[in-house]
């Protein structure tokens, strides 16, 4: 089998693209405050030498290759562009297959060293067996069948019509199994795509569809504050003042453990810390029983985001020493990339690549200093009422509506400066919101934690300039102002450690066990603490849980997802059409989410309805939703990309899943789910039209479309009925998560629960969980308010705890 690796461009070949998924292009901002070391002229240069990047190794066998090159053609082939046009951008984009810019490469690594699912053995054998003809004929049947010899032919013989067809009838199969692997090439060859770059950090198909990368305001910012910091010769006040605006305020108490153990142990100590260097002899390899560093505090907090986050500053600024592990990386403002490949890879879980077991839900999740608050789209809206009695009257939980859990969210929306007013709505919420006062449907504006001049569409990628309040612009900073916390990024717990003491019912959790990378090679370290709490997010909790050794029931059970399906509608900005949205408006422009509808969510009757709201879709997440009938037909729907509006309903949802790792998450869409968002996506179709769209359809394989400008009311009433009742758990429409939340529930006993109302588990004393896992039930609305109210009533029960230990 032969081997091949993918450098940072992406490919061996000059001229091929540099893809972010998959590809490990971290920067390390690490920042150790040792001696001459001036730590804030260190990271404004852009921090210590880069971290050498390990290459993706492609294994596939060059049969298996020669297949999914031929799977990749099929999707994006070369064809010859049917309308005539002096654009050079527009001809190259039609004219370039998958092949020729290198995709099929850059696939093969992820699959090799990226792709986690359980399924992915299941897709090299189909890649094997389509480079036979006993396989192809088994997987394709009489579509590689001719009357030439040898008659039966393997995939990559057969024409590209031919492959087409094929790609088409897996789509629609009635075998689940086909249409599971139409989905998982369609998927992953337009994210790649889409998303990889060249060495300028640019994509050749991007002018063409009309998207301009990353923020060109952010761009000319980070230009112009180097060329003057280099002309002008700051003072050191000055340069204080200008590493908060352009790194941001964290970078005092970040303590990076990718470098020799002294130094790291000093650089702990300096921030107040004990630590113990543990000498081990020459080449011995770090463990449980003998780690690198043994490091003490009153608290460890497992995970940065809207859980950790708040509970680490609460705890800090009431005095007791906190150390907080991250997964995931530090992205500082001057080193977010804002290219939608590089930030998957950076601050997404896995990469972005996680799916369900049968890969019926594509699911997001932050995984870096800042969790979920980082990359989210600054909707912040409060527990609902008829929640909070739920939780109160049916799970026996008197805190969801006592006066304590009030004055949580009150002190959360103003941490974060939660606020209403919009100055200018971007393209999708303007869309929205029209259509919805066109069709006399209720919409209102949905609070945001940044200002009303946040014009911004690149939030998922990351806050250029920290006017979003995530808990790394707000309650972290609290950690590190308060002198009394560090923030360890790349450090992934392995264990909670615990002990039995004599005359206690339950094991008590004396601190934890996580591990990191130094010089290519994992090391582990433990930290001793009195409380320790963990919030490291529904798809995490649990298996760290269950590697702790509790064995409650409850653990990873009940996950809900929050279903998402969306529909879509085409806005034209051509000469002497009505142009609405100004024609200089862009789909990816603007506050995220500004405008929302309650029309069918219920909140009045059952409480379990759907939301309706906008996405962020860059060209990689607009792709992989989007139909794919033909080569040209996905090009001809790209190119509409930029005036194309997105509206999704979001599922209160009933049923549930499990979650016994990232990897391994199994759910299933319950019936009553599926008809609530049914009934949402009729709705957003009604919205569209309504709001001035020429064309409309929704995200089925059938990819059926409609111009709206053409067709009687009867048509169109048949269209939306027909797109709107079509099954959506069938893999025959993708269905989306953003909100994991249940994990781990809390309740008032152990049999139907795995934590108690103060946030500690039922089986060990000191482990609180503080994220959305502890959620009874799906919330219904975006999360990051009530996960970090109820982190902060957490923290007040962890403050009460810390105070008696230390009266004692």
């Amino acid at each position: 089998m032969e081997e091949r690796t993918i450098g940072r461009n992406g490919s061996s070949r000059k001229g091929s693209f540099r893809f972010g998924v998959g590809v490990d292009g971290k920067k390390d901002h690490s920042v150790v405050e040792l001696g001459s070391i001036d730590t804030h002229k260190l990271l404004l240069s852009g921090g210590e030498k880069e971290k050498k990047q390990q290459p993706l190794t492609n294994s596939l066998s060059s049969r298996q290759m020669k297949s999914l090159s031929a799977l990749c053609d099929s999707i994006l082939p070369s064809v010859d562009h049917s309308v005539h046009t002096s654009d050079d951008s527009v001809n190259k984009f039609y004219r370039i297959s998958a092949s020729m810019a290198g995709t099929p490469e850059l696939l093969g690594g992820v699959i090799c060293e990226k792709l986690k699912h359980p399924l992915t053995g299941l897709l090299k054998l189909a890649l094997w067996g389509l480079s036979t003809w006993f396989g192809t004929l088994i997987l394709c049947g009489m579509g590689c069948v001719s009357t030439k010899f040898p008659f039966i032919h393997s995939y990559p013989e057969l024409s590209l019509q031919k492959r087409q067809e094929i790609m088409r009838s897996w789509s629609l199969s009635y075998i689940r199994l086909f249409r599971l692997l139409f989905r998982t090439i369609k998927l992953l060859t337009l994210l790649l795509f889409f998303t990889q770059t060249d060495e300028s950090e640019e994509n050749f198909s991007w002018k063409a569809i009309g998207y301009c990368g990353p923020d060109p305001k952010f761009k000319a910012q980070l230009k112009n504050h180097f060329l003057d910091g280099k002309s002008k010769g700051a003072e050191d006040d000055k340069e204080d003042e200008d590493a908060e605006e352009v790194i941001g305020p964290l970078y005092k108490g970040l303590v990076h453990l990718n470098n020799p153990r002294d130094i790291a142990a000093d650089a702990l100590r300096r921030l107040g810390f004990s630590v113990s260097v543990i000498r081990r002899k020459h080449k011995a390899a770090a463990n449980l029983s003998s780690p690198s560093l043994v490091i003490q505090c009153d608290a460890v907090v497992v995970g940065s985001g809207s859980g950790g986050g708040v509970i680490a500053g609460v705890l800090a600024k009431a005095g007791y020493k906190v150390l907080v592990l991250e997964k995931g990386g530090y992205s500082a403002r001057n080193n977010l990339s804002l290219l939608e490949g590089q930030t998957m890879d950076q601050m997404y879980l896995n990469g972005g690549l996680v799916a369900s077991d049968d890969m019926g839900m594509f699911i997001l999740s932050g995984s870096t200093v800042g969790g979920g608050s980082a990359i989210n789209w600054s909707a912040c809206i409060k527990t609902p009422q008829h929640v909070c009695k739920e939780w109160c009257e049916k799970h026996g939980l008197e805190l969801f509506e006592s006066e304590l859990y009030r004055e949580a969210l009150d002190a959360v929306c103003e941490k974060m400066g939660v606020q209403s007013e919009i100055e200018d709505e971007g393209f999708n919420n303007a869309v929205l919101r029209k259509g919805c006062q066109e069709m006399g449907y209720p919409v209102n504006t949905i609070p945001r934690n940044s200002s009303s001049d946040h014009y911004c569409g690149w939030c998922c990628m990351g806050c250029k300039d920290g006017k979003k309040k995530g808990t790394s612009e707000t309650w972290l900073v609290d950690l590190v102002k308060s002198g009394n916390g560090a923030i360890l990024p790349g450090c992934e717990a392995l264990k909670v450690l615990h002990k039995k003491i004599e005359g206690r019912d339950r094991k008590v959790a004396g601190g934890v066990a996580f591990e990191f990378e130094y010089k290519g090679i994992k090391d582990i370290c433990v930290v001793e603490s009195k409380v320790t709490i963990v919030a490291c997010g529904a798809l995490c909790t649990p298996a760290l849980l269950k590697r702790s050794g509790l064995r409650n029931q409850n653990i990873g059970r009940n996950l809900h997802l929050h279903p998402v399906t969306m529909a879509w509608g085409y806005f034209p900005d051509e000469p002497g059409s009505e142009v609405w949205p100004e024609a200089n408006k862009k789909s990816y422009e603007g506050g995220i989410m500004t405008a929302m509808s309650s029309v069918v969510a219920e909140f009045e009757q059952s409480g379990y309805g759907a939301v309706i709201q906008t996405p962020s879709l860059h060209p990689g997440m607009f792709s992989i939703v989007t139909p794919w009938t033909s080569g040209v037909d996905i090009r001809d729907r790209m190119r509409k990309f930029s005036r194309t509006a997105h509206i999704f309903a979001l599922a209160r949802d009933k049923g549930s899943g499990t979650a016994e790792s990232p990897h391994r998450i199994s759910y299933k869409l319950a019936g009553v789910d599926e008809k609530n968002l049914q009934k949402g996506i009729e709705k957003v179709l009604r919205i569209l039209a309504a709001a001035g769209a020429e064309e409309i359809g929704t995200h089925h394989n059938k990819g059926r479309t409609l111009n709206v400008k053409q067709v009687s009311y009867h048509e169109f009433e048949k269209f939306v009925k027909e797109e709107s009742s079509r099954p959506l758990g069938d893999l025959s429409t993708p269905l989306c998560s953003a909100h994991q939340m249940g994990s781990c529930r809390m309740g008032s006993n152990p049999k139907q629960s795995v934590v108690n109302q103060t946030g500690e588990t039922w089986e060990m004393e000191g482990l609180y969980v503080a994220d959305t896992s502890v959620f009874p039930t799906a919330l219904g609305v975006n999360p990051m308010v009530t996960v970090q109210a109820i982190a902060y009533c957490v923290a007040q029960s962890v403050v009460e705890v810390l105070r008696r230990k230390r009266t004692k």
